[in-house]
């Protein structure tokens, strides 16, 4: 396929398709008729040898291959508005874009409530696709797959950029009447500690905490018996067993007012970390991938800024 043989007036037409999920309401925000909206699904179709919009039982919905192409359509779309307007304004009340978070549920707690709500005042038709960032989040982003990234970073490819949005600390999630805390009178010692056994809360499945980290400096280590992904399960287990996780304050503070843990400092010395967001060159320059990451770190700072002391 040929560049040159393609009318590129169906990757507009692409777009609206797949960001309307259907030809009446594609045709309505391109102000076309139905029918030439039609007419250029068709076209897409023979030039993509795909279906592109199918119906399900939920409405008309992207194939794989549509839904691949969203985002590099979007961008190219983009930088073409861009180059030629470059000094057009964003107006976030009229419009209407989808961007994907990588996030961990622990960040997404903290975060989204407060950015969801700005959203809903300033930008109403700006939707966002939440995902749980995993192990290949960063090859997500540069593949054009998702718009950002938020987490705690290591070292970042050389074409990311990044922003600190908030800072927290460790902090041990048990329960008020656990029997070691209470044989020890409420302290959590290194030996109550490391008498019981652990949650570990890994976005990998493998490789050691920082916690494990200090202790195996120390020649100590702590017993795990579960290894989770998600920040919210290990509430409800410790809830319900003898287990201690450590777990960022933020969300600690919040899950034990729910179920009457106690929040207890590590009886080790760990330091603060930072939460940041991350997006890749791809997006660097759009117009409206700015003012969302923009706002994003404004929420974050306004709203967390007094520490990892402050939930």
């Amino acid at each position: 396929m040929n560049i040159r043989d393609i009318d590129l007036n169906l990757l507009v037409f692409l777009d609206a398709l797949l960001r309307e999920k259907s030809v009446t309401k594609a045709a309505l925000a391109m102000d076309i008729s139905q029918p030439a909206m039609s007419n250029a699904l068709r076209r897409l179709r023979k030039l993509l040898g795909d279906p592109v919009l199918v119906r399900t039982a939920s409405g008309m919905q992207p194939t794989a291959r549509a839904e691949a192409l969203r985002r590099p359509v979007r961008n190219a779309l983009s930088q073409m508005e861009a180059a030629i307007a470059p000094n057009r304004a964003f107006e976030p009340a009229t419009a209407e874009r989808l961007f994907t978070i990588l996030i961990t549920d622990y960040a997404a707690s903290v975060l989204m409530p407060r950015v969801v709500g700005v959203l809903e005042e300033e930008a109403p038709n700006i939707a966002l696709n939440i995902l749980s960032a995993g192990s290949d989040a960063i090859d997500q982003v540069e593949r054009g797959e998702a718009d950002f990234l938020v987490n705690r970073f290591g070292k970042l490819p050389a074409n990311f950029h990044q922003q600190r949005l908030w800072s927290d600390r460790m902090a041990c999630l048990i329960r008020k009447d656990h029997p070691a805390l209470l044989a020890a009178g409420g302290e959590l010692t290194l030996e109550t500690f490391l008498s019981e056994k652990h949650i570990l809360i890994t976005q990998t499945g493998v490789g050691l905490s920082r916690i494990d980290e200090v202790l195996a400096d120390a020649g100590r280590s702590r017993r795990i018996s579960v290894l989770t992904r998600h920040y919210q399960l290990p509430r409800e287990l410790v809830a319900n067993s003898n287990m201690i996780v450590a777990l960022p304050a933020r969300i600690a503070r919040y899950q034990a007012r729910h179920l009457g843990l106690a929040v207890l400092e590590p009886p080790l010395k760990l330091p603060a970390f930072d939460i940041g967001i991350a997006w890749g060159a791809l997006d660097h320059h759009d117009v409206a991938h700015r003012w969302l990451r923009e706002r994003i770190v404004t929420i974050a700072r306004e709203a967390l800024q007094q520490g990892p002391h402050h939930a």
